[in-house]
């Protein structure tokens, strides 16, 4: 399918959406189902893991039956309707990796072509965009699951009569449901003056956005609670703890995380106990060993995902090339029950290679963010780059212009790098103007392939 066909696809689509009486069928499975919905991270990990088993079977049983791609790969290993009756069953299964939903691309990756009509794309974070086609039931789940999360990381403070603003790439697919639970919209080219006067009109209890652009509320110093804000949601991009206290002591707002992927939907949700717990009917995780691609159920490793909620591409035990850590055995006072995530070191590409060593991209983010607190270098508000390219070559890009920055400064900052690498790499310092950015998302850390 070319590029034109699947505009077209995706507009009648885009049509068709909107003649849809979308809140008749909202209004009935937030009375049918929200609550249990709202609550089921608190359900006990037996029930947890009865829904979820259920689930992976139905959703590979589909895949194999109506997905060429799936169809493919499970014959080769002898698989047949019913198979999955465990866990252990599950991780039998091949891993799924984007290359081949790329290769797939359209026809293997749907039972109908015209499922494209409603679709997202991947954003391009691993250089490679990846078309899923969406069903509208997964649709309906995820705004349910979405209302969730508002509830649960605004600590129930979030109603239903509420505003959310998205500052984003795109809108979400419903805006509201019959006047309530509004989620209202700018993309991320707004400029933050005009996103302010947008914010005094709404005052939004909640703002939704990318780490970067929430920063920039913080170098026009401002304070978000004076617009009604109580809550921001950070996505999208990689951000370090401290570095979202930072923002919520400048900003008088809490300012949470929210790890997630366009194949994955939202993957967990950090509380306001610091914990990150996955979203255990959204999608079911498991973390690997890189190499021996074996379960970890306490430690570091590959996040593996499988999307429980869509059904038009199934994605079933996809390699997200995220780096993470689980604790199984932890548990959190903020009343969830599933597992806790308790750190995203972030994508496989955006570690920095010493010596045969992945060092995640949130330690670095931690080293530029003791240049003020410990080392007190005026860097406040300075856009920062760490690029590594080649094995034994480091450059951090500074951004021009903001603060003039004395010698011993400079050799300072590139003495605290050593802390996470060995000598032998070279660490270069470059005042620019022009960053790197290859996507919507900006990212602070990045690696060549090499």
């Amino acid at each position: 399918m070319k590029d034109y066909e699947y505009n077209k696809l995706w507009e009648q689509g885009q049509k068709e959406f909107m003649q849809i009486d979308h809140t008749s069928v909202l209004k009935e499975k937030i009375d049918k189902n929200l609550k249990n919905i709202v609550y089921f991270p608190e359900k006990t990990e037996e029930e947890i893991k009865t829904y979820q088993l259920k689930k992976l079977s139905e959703l590979v049983d589909y895949a194999y039956t109506n997905i060429p791609l799936y169809k493919e790969k499970y014959s080769k290993i002898g698989y047949k309707i019913g198979d999955i009756q465990s866990f252990e069953d599950f991780e039998k299964l091949p891993i799924l990796y984007k290359e081949e939903l790329i290769e797939g691309f359209p026809d293997k990756i749907v039972k109908n072509i015209g499922d494209f009509k409603y679709s997202t794309r991947s954003s391009g974070s691993s250089a490679k965009f990846v078309t899923i086609a969406l069903d509208l039931d997964a649709i309906y789940t995820d705004t349910l699951q979405g209302i969730r999360q508002f509830f649960r990381q605004s600590e129930f403070k979030y109603k239903k009569e509420d505003k959310v603003l998205f500052i984003y790439t795109c809108p979400w697919w419903i805006k509201d449901i019959d006047g309530y639970y509004q989620q209202d919209f700018l993309p991320t080219t707004t400029d933050v003056k005009e996103a302010l006067e947008y914010m005094k009109k709404l005052k939004p209890l909640i703002v939704s956005t990318y780490p970067t652009y929430l920063q920039k509320f913080c170098e026009v110093g401002v304070k978000l609670c004076d617009y009604g804000v109580e809550y921001v949601i950070v996505h999208s991009e990689q951000s370090s703890k401290k570095i979202r206290d930072t923002m919520a002591k400048e900003l008088g707002v809490k300012v949470v995380d929210e790890y997630s992927s366009e194949e994955l939907t939202r993957i967990a949700l950090e509380c306001k106990e610091g914990c990150y717990h996955i979203e255990e009917d959204a999608c079911y995780i498991e973390i690997l060993d890189r190499n021996t691609k074996k379960k970890i159920e306490n430690g570091e490793g590959m996040v593996v995902g499988t999307n429980l909620l869509n059904k038009a591409t199934p994605i079933i035990r996809y390699w997200q090339s995220d780096i993470a850590t689980i604790n199984i055995s932890k548990t959190c006072n903020c009343g969830c029950n599933g597992r806790i995530i308790t750190e995203i070191q972030g994508r496989e590409m955006d570690c920095i290679l010493s010596e045969g060593k992945m060092i995640p991209a949130s330690a670095f983010m931690d080293i530029a963010y003791n240049w003020f607190l410990k080392n007190r270098i005026s860097v406040m508000g300075m856009k920062y780059q760490f690029h590594q390219i080649s094995e034994n070559e480091l450059k951090i890009y500074l951004q021009k212009g903001v603060y003039e920055l004395l010698q011993k400064d400079l050799d300072a900052m590139k003495e605290s790098v050593y802390q996470l690498v060995s000598r032998g790499m070279k660490i270069t310092i470059e005042f620019t103007d022009n960053f790197i950015q290859n996507t919507v998302k900006f990212k602070p850390v990045l690696r060549e392939h090499f």
